[in-house]
């Protein structure tokens, strides 16, 4: 797995921290998990770094007891449903993805904050922004991409905004998770929510039904700063381009420069993170294809210019706008309330398709979603 985060400009000039976190781990005998959050910029979410932080690191841990379940073959607590030796079911997955990935997050996201806030109280400065009424969590409220890889199995979590784009051997745009009509660009459903439960979309894929060379999770920083609405489809297009023509430590090295540019006062402005799975069974099965036809001008193979999937949008916030006395324009939290602040206040066995570092080839490997990457493991994580 690549991950990249850059603190976005409206921030700098705010003085507010890079306010997103990204973890990545090994996820059972074979997978890789990989989680992203963003925390909230509103002066109401004044923890929301905390908050994100916390959330990744359970949403790994989430993920990591998912993984050990699937190869345990426990679908729950009481039952066992999945022998060892048996593939489960897409329905047997999501049965578990519901009953308690969810859920465990949910509940242990809101007991980390109520513990972190037991031994760190508020200050004065803190409970002046709270509202009357307010949960501890709404200080701390944060969004949440999961992937899970499993097997020959993609598993895909969301609460809030963000994108998760799968890209697809032939160059197509894989979006797995449904769209919720709440997200509108002003608001976002978040863990600090009263129904985070419900709040959550998901996804299950069988890559070898529907192979995958590559899978990115990204906060709203790198969506926004793109001009189409449609930018995933130039995105995975781009990416199957460049994943045909380099490797995956030229990839590596362009990373940062993509959130970096997002992040800037010619992107969004705003926090950029980026997890990038790949999946080296979607990438033998792409090298068998014929060229993807990239959606712009593609770099040639002896270039080292710098090229970001897509189209940056070059005026989402303008320089002169990030301003140190406005705060970072982004989403409030859905159903918490519209809140203006005062002026006095700123507004704060199978080939695994995953694997977790660079590329160790291995033949005689077979996981989809490894934690190296052998040419054979369908997913790959690198530090």
């Amino acid at each position: 797995m690549l991950t990249a985060s850059e603190r976005g400009a409206s921030h700098a000039a705010t003085k507010l921290p890079n306010q997103d976190a990204v973890v990545t781990e090994p996820a059972g005998l074979e997978g890789v998990v990989a989680a992203v959050a963003d925390g909230h910029g509103h002066w109401r979410h004044s923890r929301s770094a905390r908050g994100s932080r916390l959330a990744v690191g359970i949403g790994c841990q989430a993920g990591q007891e998912l993984a050990d379940r699937l190869e345990d073959g426990n679908a729950s607590d009481a039952q066992r449903v999945v022998q060892p030796s048996a593939a489960p079911a897409a329905s047997e997955i999501d049965e578990l993805v519901q009953d308690f990935l969810v859920p465990t997050i949910v509940q242990r996201w809101r007991s980390a904050v109520l513990a972190d806030v037991a031994a760190a109280p508020f200050t004065r400065e803190e409970e002046d922004l709270r509202q009357d009424g307010d949960d501890p969590t709404i200080a701390y409220g944060s969004t949440l991409m999961l992937a899970v890889t499993w097997r020959h199995w993609l598993v895909l979590a969301q609460v809030g905004d963000g994108d998760v784009v799968g890209v697809q051997p032939d160059g197509g745009a894989l979006l797995a998770i449904p769209n919720d009509p709440q997200l509108d660009g002003r608001y976002t459903t978040s863990l600090c929510g009263p129904d985070a439960r419900s709040d959550f979309r998901t996804a299950i894929v069988d890559v070898t039904r529907t192979p995958v060379a590559a899978i990115m999770l990204a906060t709203d920083g790198y969506g926004n700063a793109q001009v189409a609405d449609n930018w995933a489809i130039a995105f995975s297009s781009d990416l199957a381009t460049m994943l045909k023509e380099r490797d995956v430590h030229w990839l590596a090295s362009q990373l940062p420069a993509w959130a970096a540019r997002c992040a800037s006062a010619d992107g969004s402005a705003d926090d950029t993170t980026v997890a990038l799975l790949l999946a080296p069974s979607g990438l033998a099965h792409m090298a068998a294809m014929p060229p993807v036809l990239p959606s712009g001008q593609a770099p040639s193979a002896g270039s080292e210019e710098t090229t970001v999937p897509a189209v940056i949008h070059a005026d989402t916030v303008p320089s002169a706008q990030a301003l140190t006395d406005q705060g970072p324009n982004e989403p409030v939290t859905v159903r918490l309330g519209r809140v203006e602040p005062s002026p006095s206040q700123p507004e704060p066995s199978q080939a695994d398709p995953w694997p977790a570092q660079p590329p160790q080839a291995d033949p005689s490997q077979a996981d989809p979603w490894p934690a190296q990457l052998p040419q054979t493991e369908p997913w790959q994580a690198s530090p």
